[in-house]
């Protein structure tokens, strides 16, 4: 996949630009104002792929392409094995320099562009094992070539030519660029690349004989008409219409209806298959089913059209095409010309696309994806003093990160991702619970809660199209029952999906009026140490005691036995528990263990350590199985969402 790019003076980017697209996951959204960039981004991917015109900076336009150099350099992140010979060593090469590179590596007026890749780089490396993968900045400039942006640099020419080389070399010349032609020309044949502009003719785009179609289902009209009007029979066609003719030289005696030259012309397979798409597959447009009867696609209104070109791609990918794993799709704003309601389908059906394929790249103005997608990244574009920024969300946790992004950047994000994240989130729950076939939604504090709701209601997921959102704290908890209480009012009789909000009990409880409705729950988990069980409470319900995290509510046997995994690596938090020999009980962890105050100050020591609460939940999650008692209160849930 492609998990940042540079561009240099494409489109509206002046200078060098990295914009970065992925740390992690393969649906990737690129967010901000009108005008910002966003599609920009994908064009390039299609100058670079499908050699489409190039779309220059004004400045370029004026000043000239030898001084600006317009350029467009992906960094690819891909498997070892798609390569071999002298490719790998190439590859291998770009890799070791992208893992490597650091500021002081690059002339002064690159230093915070690499400063912007190295800290990409970074938080990549926390999150994907690297070690079968090649990360490969590799592109192509104006004139068609070969080159690799601030990458170009001593490292390379090191690497390249030795280290015996001229000290005075800072940089590969344009003639030694061209060594990594080869390794450019086979990633071009293993990746494919869909691009699907906003303002696509959907009637002509899914034409059976367009380049994009055959690209989806992963054969050409040529390799299907090859296996089902093989040679064999062009050749009895041939030889039947040729005794045709000679019977009718016979007939005419001195006559015959030759070719001018001696060597009589035949036909020849390319011209039956030409002759068959211009016949059979151009006079076929896409219909859609509508009740009895079918209806063209240029007869559908303009959402319906673009829904279509979405339903296409996902059912050819899906059903048709051997694999989508070297499949990349650019969608400029699948959103467009779509009711809100009808959001939140179309990007699930882009996520989904998304597994099946290398990676989904889209740009977008409908900001209700952030919150409703498990896995995936989203760039947000803005600029600063004319100058191009991009912040980059995990969507996994992207309430944390719009809190911490808005701290850190004083204000800079856009107000509308704050603002628009929030009301584009409740319109999208409001309007997916609504249906036959509405979604259900948990919407939990943070990022460990979801790693084990998600195991306990993994079978959820699918059967009742489960969605599991953590949105950063208590708070936020509070803000979003607010919101979405005041839209509930208004479509309480449609609404058909639960949603519920799961908050811990904290020493410092966030209290709030709930009120009783059918379909929305707002629960608070706390311990009660009388029935040593964990309930579910409203909010503003008794007892508002002792403090309960979902730690202290899950199973205590499983959790004391993943705490033990971590002795080794915690011992001054943790040595304790090697001399617990009583037997634990499957109650909640808090009850089940029979701890001083001063211990479980201990295990909160740890928790609160790094990102410990969620590495213990990814091992807690690996270990479930049959003989763990399932918590009541995980229960209690299922029973609402049955």
């Amino acid at each position: 996949m492609i998990i940042g790019t540079f561009l240099r003076y494409y489109k509206t980017y002046q200078g060098i630009n990295y914009i970065p697209i992925t740390d992690e996951d393969k649906f990737c959204g690129l967010v901000g104002n009108n005008g910002i960039g966003k599609s920009s981004v994908l064009e390039s991917l299609d100058t670079f792929f499908n050699a489409k015109p190039w779309n220059l900076n004004t400045v370029t336009k004026k000043s000239g392409k030898s001084s600006t150099k317009p350029q467009i350099v992906p960094v690819f992140l891909l498997k070892r094995s798609y390569f071999s010979g002298d490719e790998l060593e190439k590859a291998e090469l770009l890799n070791a320099v992208a893992i490597n590179i650091s500021e002081n590596d690059v002339s002064p007026s690159l230093k915070s562009h690499a400063k912007a890749f190295v800290e990409h780089r970074e938080r990549l490396i926390q999150r994907v094992d690297l070690s079968d993968l090649l990360i490969i900045p590799l592109g192509v400039d104006y004139k068609g070539g070969t080159t690799i942006s601030l990458f170009n640099n001593r490292m390379v020419v090191e690497r390249l030519l030795g280290e015996e080389v001229d000290p005075g070399k800072t940089s590969l010349s344009d003639d030694e660029l061209e060594s990594f032609l080869p390794l450019l020309n086979k990633i071009k044949a293993i990746v494919d690349y869909i691009y699907i502009p906003r303002e696509i003719e959907p009637e002509l785009f899914t034409k059976l004989e367009t380049d994009e179609i055959q690209v989806l289902m992963g054969e050409t009209l040529i390799q299907i008409l090859s296996e089902r009007v093989p040679q064999k029979q062009i050749n009895e066609i041939n030889s039947s219409l040729n005794s045709f003719i000679d019977k009718l030289a016979q007939e005419l005696e001195i006559y015959s209806y030759r070719t001018p030259t001696d060597r009589q012309q035949y036909l020849k397979k390319n011209d039956v298959y030409n002759l068959i798409i211009q016949s059979f597959f151009s006079t076929r447009k896409l219909h859609k089913k509508q009740g009895e009867n079918w209806l063209e696609i240029s007869s559908l209104s303009s959402g319906e059209k673009q829904k279509a070109i979405i339903d296409v791609a996902h059912s050819l990918l899906n059903k048709h095409r051997d694999t989508g794993a070297n499949l990349i799709i650019g969608i400029d704003e699948p959103e467009s010309s779509l009711h809100m309601s009808a959001c939140f389908d179309q990007f699930d059906a882009l996520y989904e696309i998304s597994r099946d394929a290398m990676q989904v790249i889209f740009s977008s103005h409908w900001y209700g994806f952030l919150p409703t997608i498990e896995t995936g990244s989203a760039t947000v574009i803005s600029k600063n003093d004319s100058m191009h920024v991009f912040d980059m969300i995990n969507l996994a946790n992207y309430r944390e990160q719009i809190k911490q992004l808005t701290a850190s950047s004083r204000g800079r994000l856009p107000y509308d991702i704050r603002l628009k994240s929030i009301n584009d989130f409740v319109q999208s729950v409001i309007t997916s619970a609504i249906g036959e076939t509405p979604f259900n939604w948990i919407i939990c504090e943070g990022s460990s809660e979801k790693v084990y709701l998600s195991s306990y209601f993994k079978d959820l997921i699918d059967s009742k199209r489960l969605r599991i959102v953590p949105v950063g704290g208590a708070k936020e908890i509070k803000r979003l029952y607010n919101h979405l209480s005041t839209s509930y009012e208004d479509f309480q009789e449609e609404i058909s999906g639960k949603i519920i909000l799961l908050s811990d009990t904290d020493a410092q409880l966030v209290n709030y009026d709930v009120k009783n409705y059918p379909n929305l729950f707002c629960k608070r988990m706390v311990n009660c140490m009388q029935t040593r069980s964990t309930k579910l409470v409203n909010i503003q319900a008794n007892p508002v005691s002792p403090s309960t995290e979902i730690e202290d509510a899950l199973n205590g046997k499983l959790f004391f036995e993943t705490l033990c995994t971590f002795i080794e690596s915690y011992p001054e938090q943790l040595s304790f528990l090697n001399d617990i020999t009583d037997e634990i009980s499957q109650e909640s962890s808090k009850i089940a263990l029979d701890l001083k105050a001063s211990q479980w100050n201990q295990i909160e020591q740890f928790f609160d350590m790094g990102n410990n609460k969620f590495w213990f939940s990814q091992r807690y999650t690996e270990s479930i199985d049959d003989k763990y008692d399932v918590p009541s209160w995980i229960e209690e849930i299922r029973g609402w969402l049955s």
